[in-house]
């Protein structure tokens, strides 16, 4: 469901599967525990894996954000599938995050 590798300051968290209710809190919980442990403030989820995302999913997200947003951090995302993504549309989501096509793009926004 979640794997990590740092590159540069950035922690790159690669998701995958179905992030729902099943899943979500763990998700969450291991991003909080990645930041908190290894002091990051620079996070980058690349979402290539994920195949759905259900309100659970977007507020592990959401959580992510706000936990980096007290740490004066930052979120990106990267690589999100286009089903995923009208999601993010249709409830009007996009704005809150930032969100790159490509890995390579989001490590350089930083």
């Amino acid at each position: 469901m979640l794997q990590h590798t740092k590159k540069g300051d950035v922690l790159v968290v690669y998701l995958e599967g179905r992030l729902d209710v099943s899943v979500a809190n763990e998700v969450e919980e291991q991003l909080a525990e990645l930041i908190d442990n290894g002091d990051y403030k620079k996070v980058l989820l690349n979402m290539d894996g994920i195949e759905y995302m259900s309100s659970s999913g977007f507020r592990a997200c959401i959580s992510t954000l706000r936990k980096l947003n007290a740490k004066d951090g930052y979120l990106k995302m990267c690589n999100i599938r286009p089903a995923v993504k009208r999601i993010f549309d249709v409830i009007e989501l996009t704005s809150l995050f930032d969100i790159y096509p490509t890995e390579e793009e989001a490590l350089n926004s930083f």
